[in-house]
Formats: structure tokens, C-alpha cells, sequence
């Protein structure tokens, strides 16, 4: 099984994985009341997830506690041989807990720091929530550390990242046009999801190539939840610390720190392009190249389909990749009252689907 990244930390660590011998010297995290922080973790956890929910649960309602003793048997003591994946802040361990694949999220660091606390619980607390199955489960999570340790069900594969840009692509078969527009829909309509069918919109704020996975058929499945917040329709939410990736982030959030759902739309409409271009908005934005200003510039120069990846240009037909980018280029307006919702977008994704 190869080793993937499911979680997105500095950019300079995107797509590399944890090697023994950079962990060695690590030393384990201690914590001193384990009750104490099962207390006010737990707390949190729930406080979080009523916030959310509004007392309508839509997720399964199974949540595992386990115990920190429970922690170290599934990783062997934190074998480095269960290494999975880091982020630069957290050690994903790949285990087996009640005969099921699971990835462990634990910090890599021993220092107490509130910010990572806070990015476990809101992951955690928005996925109990939902029930989607283009969203990744959660499976249970250990609240007897400062920072929580978090149970994911395993994806089945690589994130689409991964498979794109880093040494994982080799070990994978290709992604074909019509998985292209699958892995698109599935994205959407679990965006759409976070967007309208709970009691209060959540928005994801975190939309990248990094956070979906997909399964053997390309069924994708949407994750990496630290982000996401809630928010109420009318409610001033502006002043809020700007988060998500470079090559990715709405300028208009940006610059308004206002929240609201067209920040994901925004940065589904990059990944669009990404899917189209087979290029990494986030490297690229590290040399500061932004993919939505080179690909606007090609279509004004009626140079588009030099940008296109050669085999979407060998599979797909000009009438469907002019409709894809199309519906891109309207996702990454300015305005985000120009840009479609994310329900528009899945019926557009649909159509499109259906004609294949």
C-alpha cells in the first residue's frame, strides 16, 4: 500500500511521507491529566457539534472513545512501522482497530499548542455531523491528550494530489476523463451538502487536491475538515482569521475576511482546473504563479487548449472541455455573487456525466 498525505501542512511537505530516520530522536508526548482532558476536550467536542447540528444529527450517531492505552496497541507503541504520512503537524499511523483499516491522526509534536486542538475537534465534531458518502467517516477519536488523536476510516486511495504531482502517480493507474468528471461530482455534491441540507451551512474553506481521496471505482471522498466553520445566512462574519491553501484561497475572502459558501466555490473552480490542466495551484503559487490568472490569460489569447493536459486532450471531446472550463471560469468570478452555487454546479457536473 502506498503511503499518502491526508492532511496538507507546509507546502514545502506536500506529498512527502515520514521516514524513520527523521522521527527517530521525536520524543512521545506526556501528558499529565489524561481526565482532565477528557473533560474539557469532550466538551468542546460537544459544544462544537451541537453548533453545528442544532440537535439534528445526520451523522450514524457511532462514535468510538478510545483511551490512549487503546491509541498505542493499534500503533505497536507508535511504531514508526505504522507510519503513514505527515503534514509537518501531525503522524498519520495506518491501523487495525475491530478488524477495519484505520488512519490515526496523532500530533507530531509534544508541545500543547491550542490552535492544533482546536483544528482536531472542529474536523472531528464536522464530520460526526454529516452522513455522506462522498464524505470521509469518522471513526472514533481519543480525548485524553491536550491535542485530540483522531480514528478515520483508511481511504482506499491515494488523495488526488498525490496521484496528479508526487511519486505516488507512478504506482497508479491513470485517472481517465470520465474519472476526471466523477471525482468533480462527488466533490461537488458533498460540498453541496456542507452548503444546504444541515441546519446551518458549513464551509469547508480548505478545497484542494490534498483533501479528496477517491476509491477504486472513483468514488471521491471529501476530507481534511480543521478548517470548516458554520455560519448563519444574514450573519456578519466578516474579521475572522483568513485559513486555507495559497493557489486555492478566494481573493474576495481574502480581502474581505468574509465567509460564506462562494469561498469553497471559488476554490472548487480551481480544482477544476487542476483537473483539466494537471497543474499543482499550490506549488505553482509558491513561485508565484496563480493557475486562474495564467488560465484566463490563455483563453484570452484563444490559447486554451495549449494549457489542457495531453491526455484529456487525447480523451476528451473540445465540446467538453470548453464546457468544463466554462463552468470553471464561472466558479472563480471575482464576485462571488456572480458564482453559481454548489447545487448548480453538481446539476452541470450531472448532465455532463449522464452524456457519457
Amino acid at each position: 500500500m502506498s503511503k499518502v498525505s491526508l492532511y496538507p501542512g507546509p507546502l514545502h511537505q506536500m506529498g512527502q511521507t515520514l521516514t524513520k530516520g527523521k522521527i527517530k530522536n521525536k520524543r512521545k508526548p506526556k501528558f499529565d491529566s489524561k481526565e482532565e482532558y477528557f473533560i474539557k476536550n469532550g466538551g468542546i467536542l460537544l459544544e462544537k457539534q451541537v453548533a453545528l447540528s442544532r440537535g439534528h444529527h445526520k451523522g450514524d450517531g457511532q462514535l468510538k472513545i478510545f483511551s490512549s492505552k487503546d491509541i498505542e496497541k493499534a500503533t505497536n507503541n507508535h511504531n514508526p512501522d505504522h507510519f503513514s504520512a505527515t503534514d509537518g503537524h501531525y503522524i498519520f499511523y495506518r491501523a487495525t482497530i475491530d478488524d477495519r483499516d484505520v488512519a490515526i491522526k496523532a500530533p507530531s509534536e509534544p508541545e500543547p499548542k491550542p490552535e492544533l486542538m482546536d483544528h482536531s475537534l472542529t474536523a472531528a465534531s464536522t464530520v460526526m455531523v454529516m452522513n455522506h458518502a462522498n464524505i470521509i467517516k469518522l471513526y472514533g477519536c481519543c480525548l485524553e491528550t491536550f491535542i485530540p488523536i483522531v480514528v478515520y476510516e483508511f481511504p482506499p486511495c491515494a488523495n488526488l494530489f498525490d496521484h496528479f504531482h508526487s511519486n505516488v502517480a507512478s504506482n497508479q493507474r491513470g485517472i481517465t476523463w470520465i474519472d476526471r468528471l466523477r471525482v468533480a461530482t462527488g466533490t461537488a455534491y458533498a460540498l453541496s451538502y456542507m452548503h444546504t441540507a444541515l441546519p446551518k451551512p458549513v464551509v469547508h474553506r480548505n478545497v484542494k487536491s490534498l483533501s479528496v481521496f477517491f476509491d477504486d471505482s472513483f468514488r471521491a471522498i471529501l476530507a481534511n475538515f480543521g478548517y470548516s466553520v458554520s455560519i448563519t445566512p444574514g450573519e456578519n462574519t466578516k474579521g475572522w482569521p483568513v485559513k486555507g491553501t495559497p493557489g486555492y484561497l478566494d481573493p474576495e475572502y481574502v480581502e474581505t475576511r468574509e465567509v460564506t459558501d462562494k469561498c469553497d466555490v471559488y476554490s472548487f473552480g480551481v480544482l477544476l482546473l487542476e483537473l483539466l490542466t494537471r497543474r499543482p495551484p499550490c506549488v505553482m503559487a509558491e513561485n508565484g504563479i496563480d493557475l486562474v490568472s495564467m488560465f484566463i490569460s490563455m483563453v484570452e489569447k484563444n490559447l486554451m487548449m495549449e494549457i489542457i493536459d495531453s491526455e484529456v486532450l487525447l480523451q476528451a471531446s473540445r465540446d467538453d472541455i470548453q464546457r468544463v472550463a466554462q463552468l470553471a471560469l464561472k466558479c472563480v468570478a471575482k464576485e462571488g455573487v456572480r458564482r453559481p452555487t454548489m447545487v448548480e454546479v453538481v446539476r452541470e457536473l450531472w448532465l455532463m456525466q449522464d452524456q457519457h
